[in-house]
């Protein structure tokens, strides 16, 4: 078996109300020997009453070979008086504060290289579509500790295009420390950000 669902249906009468809740899990190639092994819960409502639909779901206990991978998406769609189109795989931009509070600290879509606390390398990235922007990003993390010392290095950028009125963030960052605990005894970072049109 490659991929298997398990489903809940749950109805609402006479709100017109549907939710459905599951798991879907993916073993590729096969169960004994999965080189991607992906498992998420997930949540939709479709509510008529309300002109609302919603989607969330997590990955939890996968991994792509010994990486372990996690994140979170969302889907939001409302055609009532207050239209909205959300769809998110792993978060927004950290300028795009229009994201509803219970989207607000979603987990980036993250792929752990090394598994435990010391060393870490992480890779994470999001990308996400509204009504009136498109934006993603990513962010690579390294981090070693010794002997009362550490290294901690990064690398990432975050994109933001507004349509009306057009408007663009475009910032990259990248650093690299050697610290005692969490004081800093010599590093270099650079950062910069470019917005326009104007």
């Amino acid at each position: 078996t490659v991929l298997t669902l398990e489903l809940g249906l749950l109805l609402e009468i006479p709100v017109a109300r549907i939710a459905i809740l599951g798991v879907i899990k993916a073993l590729l190639p096969g169960e004994d020997k999965a080189l991607l092994r992906l498992q998420v819960n997930f949540l939709g409502v479709i509510d008529f009453e309300n002109k609302y639909i919603s989607f969330d779901a997590s990955l939890y206990d996968s991994r792509l070979l010994t990486f372990t991978l996690a994140g979170d998406m969302a889907f939001r769609l409302s055609w009532g008086e207050q239209p909205v189109f959300i769809l998110s795989v792993g978060g927004f931009h950290p300028a795009f504060r229009e994201a509803p509070g219970d989207l607000q600290n979603m987990t980036r879509l993250t792929l752990s290289l090394l598994s435990g606390s010391n060393p870490r390398i992480t890779i994470q990235c999001y990308f996400a579509v509204t009504s009136n922007t498109v934006q993603f990003g990513a962010r690579a993390e390294l981090y070693a500790a010794a002997a009362g010392f550490n290294v901690y290095g990064f690398i990432g950028f975050d994109l933001l295009f507004q349509f009306d009125p057009f408007k663009f963030i475009a910032a990259f960052a990248a650093g690299l420390a050697l610290r005692r605990g969490s004081s800093v005894l010599m590093g270099i970072r650079v950062s910069g950000e470019l917005s326009g049109p104007t």
